[in-house]
């Protein structure tokens, strides 16, 4: 009998109600799809674990107060994993949760979501995502009400589609179909429940699917394949702000790699499209090119020296960046599988050698001045283009040829701090000339910055140092991609970023940062190309496979020092520079301290580019040093403590609500599983059934109104002749059944 009873209530979900589940994640899934196209979230994993771990412990587990614990510690779990590199049973972490937690607490409430941490953000995410996931099962799934959420999500994706960067096309194909079979299946599962049926039901249910499934496809595949007329509203966006079909200055954008920076800013969307795969034994940044005419609102190349190289599998590049520093040799295979491809040759560090490209009928055109390759269709020789000044200007065939493939030898640099340091300031004539170039609209602000900040700083390397530790650690700066004002006209780039915004991303700090080095008579270039991706696996030669994608596309400084050459250093907060530093400087004075502004009333920035970026490996969580005043936590305790009181003097009613409410839940059940449930409750609210007791005994013992002993009486009756006499229930007595049930549900007070 116990048996009987506690799987009465632990009861298996049929094969129905688990297509219904998966129909329920597929369309939760739609709503998270977006979010690596609009906003910088890296990998979604995450979230389908939250959402599928939801709903197959609502779907396994009846009691909803025992399903809390549980979806609890998963996502305590979940939040390990993905944040936190000290071993679950450490308290430390815990302690750091709770602290970032409480110390973000009035920034939520304030809407400030910049000024958070990352941690305070994901976690906040995850358990609104929980209790997102947990309504919807309760809605869809038990009460079948799922109409409005397949309308809901169309709605969604149709804003998506129409006002932002996201094409949501197949995403509405997919929502119709997954929608539409939900509604079915829960449909006909409600049929089933409310109606005998004969025959057997599984059979009778898959025959009614099948039916609604080639309607579905019927309808779908004539929408598809009718003609459609053209879209008479292109811009909507446009339309809205007034502006006609001309992109208004700081218009939403697409982050990724590309080739005109002349004016730079403006917020942008991050795109996990894929760019490239590569395999390497060696994690450095992708380079592409550099420019050195800094214009006051974006970057330009000046004079440019092209080499033709007709076979650039025999060429060998010397010492075209860096020399006299020890250097790590590196090979790494690209491999375009994207819907993008460049002319450019990206390459980590100093390039040695290109090979085994494909298609193998190209010639690569080499701008000496700033390093870049860039590939040219055929063996073609360099030509005449125009003529300056009386004389013939050359440069490369315009016809670009984008590879699919090739290998470079390259070689990255461990850089001597010993060395940049005693390099001392005889920089070469041509240098001087060519990246000390500031325009004379540079305020006069940015130079007094620039002094103030490298004031204590000896040496051209100090100076740089000192400038690229303000932009990264000061706090004055925040990461940002989408609330990012621009410039008003006529108005410094890097000015506006220095004194006005105070935000924006990788093109605002590593060009502020070549600025106020140029101001100190340092040369500086701009460089651009792509972090080095997300490492999905390693082969058996231990080379790393990375995924490189357009939200990699990353921006940062070279710096000369004379006798080495150009140097990397990253401004960007969020950013870790794979350069490596030996730190050989050995002196007796002592070392000259990091000019920082005051942080005492600085927030820490916003670590905006992604929520498993392994780019910020590198630092820990923001909350590691705060300290939780007494107060809180003991208002906490003593709020958790009132509620265990509460809800321990309310424990009866608690229980006889929450028995209600599964019977409630049971509508479709038979009658025998919910008359244990009743018998349950009469347990919680009268008297215990003793050892041995039959229910018949029972219930005449228990002292009740006449009305509810007859009731009851008649309950019992029906449950014997159904369980102990293998009858089964006519359709009036069933009715009459759940009448009475439903009568004593009501009436029933503890």
């Amino acid at each position: 009998m116990e048996v009987h009873r506690l799987m009465s209530v632990w009861k298996r979900p049929t094969i129905w109600e688990w297509v219904l589940a998966l129909f329920l994640f597929l369309m939760l899934r739609e709503w998270l799809l977006p979010l690596q196209t609009l906003t910088d979230t890296g990998i979604l994993w995450p979230f389908y674990a939250i959402v599928g771990g939801v709903i197959i412990i609502d779907l396994l587990i009846p009691y909803r107060w025992l399903t809390l614990p549980i979806k609890a510690l998963g996502l305590m779990v979940l939040l390990h994993a993905t944040l936190f590199d000290k071993p679950f049973f450490d308290s430390d972490w815990i302690g750091q949760l709770y602290g970032q937690m409480i110390h973000d607490l009035p920034l939520a409430f304030q809407q400030d979501w910049a000024s958070m941490s990352i941690l305070s953000r994901n976690t906040m995410f995850d358990l609104v995502l929980v209790l997102l996931a947990t309504m919807l099962t309760y809605l869809v799934l038990e009460q079948r009400q799922g109409l409005w959420f397949v309308f809901l999500t169309e709605l969604y994706l149709a804003v998506l589609d129409t006002f932002l960067p996201y094409d949501a096309s197949s995403g509405v194909v997919r929502t119709l179909i997954i929608g539409f079979l939900m509604l079915a299946i829960s449909h006909l599962m409600k049929m089933m429940n409310m109606a005998t049926l004969a025959g057997k039901r599984s059979r009778i249910m898959l025959n009614s699917l099948l039916a609604s499934v080639m309607v579905i496809m019927a309808c779908i595949g004539i929408g598809y394949a009718a003609p459609k007329a053209g879209p008479s509203w292109p811009d909507p966006i446009a339309f809205l702000t007034g502006k006609g079909s001309d992109t208004p200055v700081g218009v939403m954008k697409k982050v990724g790699y590309d080739n005109n920076d002349e004016r730079l800013g403006g917020p942008f969307l991050q795109d996990n499209t894929l760019v490239f795969i590569a395999k390497t034994n060696e994690r450095s940044y992708w380079r592409g090119d550099s420019k050195d005419v800094y214009t006051g609102v974006g970057w330009e190349k000046g004079d440019r020296e092209y080499e033709s190289i007709l076979d650039p599998q025999t060429y060998t590049w010397e010492n075209t960046m860096f020399q006299g520093l020890e250097t790590k040799k590196v090979q790494a295979t690209l491999e375009f599988k994207g819907p993008q491809q460049f002319p450019t040759v990206f390459y980590q560090g100093q390039l040695k050698k290109v090979s085994n490209y494909a298609p193998p009928e190209a010639t690569v055109v080499y701008d000496k001045m700033n390093q870049q390759l860039e590939v040219r269709a055929g063996k073609i020789n360099l030509v005449q283009l125009s003529e300056k000044n009386g004389r013939p200007e050359y440069g490369p065939n315009p016809l670009l040829l984008k590879l699919n493939q090739y290998k470079v030898e390259t070689e990255v640099p461990i850089v001597s701090e010993k060395a940049v340091t005693n390099a001392g300031t005889n920089y070469p004539d041509d240098i001087k000339e060519r990246y000390l170039q500031v325009p004379a609209s540079v305020p006069p602000r940015v130079r007094e910055l620039a002094a103030t900040i490298t004031k204590d700083a000896k040496t051209p390397y100090d100076k740089v140092r000192a400038i690229e530790n303000y932009l990264r650690s000061s706090g004055k700066y925040k990461y940002e991609t989408k609330d990012v004002p621009v410039a008003a006209e006529g108005q410094d780039f890097v000015d506006h970023f220095l004194f006005d915004s105070l935000r924006g991303y990788c093109d605002h700090f590593s060009t502020s940062m070549a600025v106020m080095l140029r101001t100190l008579d340092i040369p500086t270039r701009w460089v651009k190309g792509f972090a080095p991706g997300e490492r999905v696996g390693t082969d058996a030669f231990n080379y790393e496979t990375l995924e490189v994608r357009n939200k990699d596309a990353h921006s940062w400084v070279e710096v000369y020092f004379p006798g080495i050459g150009w140097v990397p250093f990253e401004a960007t907060s969020t950013f870790m520079s794979p350069v490596r530093f030996n730190y050989d400087l050995v002196t007796s004075k002592p070392e000259i301290p990091v000019p920082l502004p005051n942080l005492a009333n600085q927030t820490d920035g916003d670590r905006g580019n992604g929520r498993f970026n392994e780019l910020e490996e590198g630092d820990s969580p923001a909350g590691s040093g705060i300290k939780i005043p007494w107060q809180v936590n003991a208002g906490l305790a003593v709020a958790i403590v009132v509620a265990g009181i509460i809800v321990w003097r309310r424990r009866q009613d608690i229980q006889l609500w929450w028995m209600r409410r599964q019977l409630n839940q049971e509508r479709s059940s038979e009658f025998p599983d919910r008359y244990h449930l009743l018998m349950q409750m009469m347990e919680r609210v009268y008297t215990r059934r003793q050892p041995g007791e039959t229910l018949r005994e029972y219930v005449g013992r228990m002292t009740l109104p006449a009305d509810k002993r007859q009731d009851l009486r008649y309950l019992t009756e029906l449950y014997e002749r159904t369980v102990y006499g293998y009858k089964q229930m006519e359709q009036n007595a069933r009715t009459i059944a759940e009448q009475i049930l439903e009568r004593l549900i009501r009436q029933l007070k503890p």
